[in-house]
């Protein structure tokens, strides 16, 4: 029983971490894209202010 229980916490234990891991990625993705908006942005106003 006791071994049963172990594991269990042990699952438990890497469910949550996969899950923080997820978040994390999740908030890399989300910088990355903000990025690469801001200099598809920053290419729009430069070339409407060349015209």
């Amino acid at each position: 029983m006791k071994t049963a229980s172990n594991e269990l916490q042990k699952l438990r234990s890497m469910a949550e971490n996969s899950l923080n891991k997820t978040a994390e990625l999740q908030q890399v993705l989300a910088q990355i894209e903000a990025s690469l908006s801001r200099v598809e942005s920053q290419k729009v106003i430069e070339k409407t202010n060349k015209i």
